[in-house]
């Protein structure tokens, strides 16, 4: 047994909170790099609706990307480095704000058409 932490279990699908307490999305998958014969080291974490079907069985992939589409990089999946992460406990607090990374877009969204809903 390893005293070693499995960092992709522990954070998937964590909340993000930028460093103004905003929630602006989850870790829906983490990108590693490294060289043949070097450690992998973790590079991005990855956020977006694009994202999470990847996770999904294979027989149900393709039926979710036809449903919420195929997620293209820069547009529903937004990429954060992990140098932009300042601690994570339950949730993953990142050191810049939402905006400024390309997350809580879709809140954002939300909360525009909900204003105009209500009538605000």
């Amino acid at each position: 047994m390893t005293d070693g932490l499995n960092l992709g279990y522990r954070i998937l699908d964590d909340q993000l909170v930028d460093v103004d307490g905003r929630r602006c999305g989850r870790v829906d998958d983490l990108l590693l790099a490294g060289e043949p014969g070097q450690p992998l080291v973790l590079h991005t974490i990855l956020s977006g609706s694009g994202v999470w079907h990847r996770r999904l069985p294979h027989w149900l992939q393709r039926p979710a990307r036809r449903l919420f589409g195929s997620g293209v990089i820069g547009q529903d999946v937004i990429q954060v480095p992990w140098a932009q992460v300042e601690r994570f406990d339950s949730v993953v607090h990142l050191r810049a704000k939402a905006r400024e990374l390309g997350l809580g877009k879709g809140d954002d969204r939300d909360f525009t058409l909900f204003r105009r809903v209500r009538g605000g």
